[in-house]
């Protein structure tokens, strides 16, 4: 019996220290709310609180990317004086992720003072026929995923919904003039739709930020690698692009929260590069303080 007693009191210890660290990390995330950011260098510590803000307001735990992906993106529009931007979820499924995007967007338009638009693009009738091995058909079939759209349409609030082959509605999305875009979240599984979706970031300046957050749920695990899925459509359309390119978000694990540093998500964030975009070169207030060298930061003219 003693040896099970000591297992016992060791499982209940193991529990109780998670459940304090738990509680801990709450409590640090208040205060890390409460503290003055006038002081610091970089914009990092004040969005972290507004990432922490939004996920609890708008119950986004299970979504934490597009809460972060959403916060950073008003914040670069907020710095620009955009006053309207668009946030995307391409795969929609059964619709608790545009949900998600939902709340995150009316969150986020109180903190940052703008207004956002919310779209959601999906087939309305499952996956479509996978072209090749790029698909993974070892993973995907068609039809998989599908859609109820008018249960769907009943749950949503704001969030409008784009049906459709990727390559269609796409086009006419970007045909109908949105506001600019700030994040996209592609859940498309196939290379081919991924691909299509991306037709996306070919549109003029004005309807984009010049730097658009992103979040590929399908990278890793499984048998995504560099030459299938939706990393080797990154792949071909850098390779089609010289001045948009689309690169991970490199150590972005040591810019969030502790909580969230090691979590999948921060290696599914990525970055489009718009180089030609007119605002691309502007301040965007991740810095805030002069660097050490004496170099001065100046407002735009």
């Amino acid at each position: 019996m003693e040896p099970i007693k000591k297992k016992v009191r060791k499982s209940v210890a193991g529990t109780v220290s998670k459940v304090r660290k738990y509680i801990r990390s709450l409590d640090e995330e208040q205060n890390e709310g409460e503290r003055d950011y006038s002081k610091d260098d970089f914009a990092y510590p004040w969005l972290n609180a507004r990432f922490l803000s939004v996920l609890r307001e708008a119950h986004a735990w299970k979504k934490p990317s597009y809460a972060w992906g959403v916060v950073h993106g008003a914040h670069l529009a907020s710095r620009l004086d955009v006053k309207k931007i668009s946030i995307l979820e391409f795969g929609v499924a059964g619709g608790n992720g545009l949900v998600t995007l939902e709340n995150v967007g009316k969150k986020v338009e109180e903190i940052f003072g703008l207004s956002i638009d919310v779209y959601g693009f999906d087939t309305g009738k499952g996956l479509p026929e996978p072209r090749d091995y790029r698909d993974m058909p070892n993973l995907y079939r068609k039809a998989a995923f599908p859609m109820d759209p008018e249960k769907l349409r009943r749950r949503l609030k704001r969030a409008r919904l784009q049906l459709g082959l990727v390559r269609e509605t796409v086009t006419e999305f970007i045909r109908s003039r949105p506001a600019p875009v700030a994040f996209f979240a592609i859940d498309l599984d196939y290379y081919s739709s991924t691909l299509d979706a991306l037709k996306l970031l070919d549109a003029d300046a004005r309807l984009l930020l010049p730097r658009v957050h992103c979040y590929f749920d399908d990278v890793m695990g499984f048998t995504n690698c560099d030459f299938n899925g939706e990393r080797l459509a990154i792949t071909d359309f850098n390779r089609a692009h010289e001045k948009q390119k689309i690169s991970p978000i490199y150590g972005l694990k040591h810019f969030l929260p502790p909580r969230y540093a090691n979590a999948q998500w921060v290696e599914e964030m990525y970055m489009a590069h718009l180089f030609d975009h007119p605002s691309y070169c502007r301040d965007d207030g991740l810095v805030r303080r002069p660097f050490s060298g004496g170099t001065e930061l100046r407002d735009d003219p």
